[in-house]
């Protein structure tokens, strides 16, 4: 099963056990307190979402299996375990809970905002450890490219003629020609050139973005790109930049951002990140990325 709500297959279905799903469920709610009370970002964010995939899977198979008909009886199907159950008795959790669920994971949109309001809930614990932020999380604007990434896009790009998603503080180090604020509406705008972006985390601005850059780059506007996102392969708005990617980058540990008022690498996310690279120099972009990390080619 996957970890949004999907139409599952009837083989996922029949090898489901909602026990031990629920029990899932149990575990990962036992450790997300466990990891919250040690400040282990990295370890409670696992498990947070490792709660919300067992919630959308049990309630996947509470939808297609274990849901009453129109005449109030529950379905019969092939898993023993499904006949009979009901919302509120022998450990099932009540109706109320099982709507929530569905409500809060109903698609990739939801189930990565429910997962964002999750760890943003921690922030001020996740903060104690070594200044974390939860990028992810809040989208927060504020927080910047660290430097010695930003001169290795500009060494492969040549140099950065738009950043569609910045602010003038933020540029004192991007340098870009042409940039976009939260006040212009980077969205409403034609983008040419290179394009260096760090956009924001939040939903659907991320999506927005990553969606606009790849438009940008069929259409022939944009010839190159150096891209800075959290490492989340399973997203769509990772798909979009990976289908008209050339290389990627994935950094060695987690990179340190900077903000206002803040010490250059005061900021460390709470997640993984990539750096996405299109256009034609791919060995140029290997050789200066590869000590930060490494770099893989995307082959179609």
């Amino acid at each position: 099963m996957t970890r949004a709500l999907t139409k599952p297959s009837r083989r996922d279905l029949a090898n489901y056990d909602p026990a031990r799903g629920l029990k899932s469920i149990a575990v990962a709610e036992a450790a997300e307190k466990h990891f919250a009370r040690a400040k282990d970002a990295t370890q409670l964010t696992r498990a947070i979402r490792a709660k919300l995939e067992a919630q959308a899977d049990f309630v996947t198979w509470w939808d297609h299996v274990a849901s009453k008909d129109k005449g109030g009886q529950p379905r019969r199907t092939r898993s023993s375990s499904a006949t009979g159950s009901r919302a509120g008795r022998d450990g099932i959790p009540e109706r109320y809970v099982i709507d929530r669920w569905r409500k809060r994971l109903g698609d990739e949109d939801a189930f990565e905002a429910t997962f964002a309001a999750a760890c943003a809930r921690y922030i001020k614990i996740l903060e104690l450890e070594a200044g974390a932020h939860v990028g992810h999380a809040t989208g927060n604007p504020e927080w910047y490219s660290p430097a010695d990434h930003i001169e290795a896009a500009r060494v492969v790009l040549g140099d950065i003629d738009l950043d569609p998603a910045t602010s003038a503080t933020a540029n004192t180090a991007i340098k870009a020609a042409t940039i976009y604020t939260a006040t212009d509406d980077g969205l409403a705008h034609d983008w040419i050139g290179r394009v260096w972006m760090n956009p924001p985390y939040a939903q659907p601005a991320i999506t927005n973005f990553c969606a606009k850059l790849a438009a940008s780059v069929r259409a022939g506007t944009v010839p190159a790109a150096v891209v800075l996102i959290n490492n989340a392969t399973e997203t769509q708005w990772f798909r979009e930049l990976a289908d008209v990617a050339a290389a990627m980058c994935f950094p060695t540990g987690r990179l340190r951002f900077w903000g206002p008022g803040k010490e250059p690498g005061a900021s460390v996310p709470l997640q993984g990140q990539a750096v996405v690279y299109i256009g034609d120099d791919v060995d140029r972009f290997c050789d200066t990325f590869k000590p930060f990390g490494f770099v893989v080619t995307v082959r179609r």
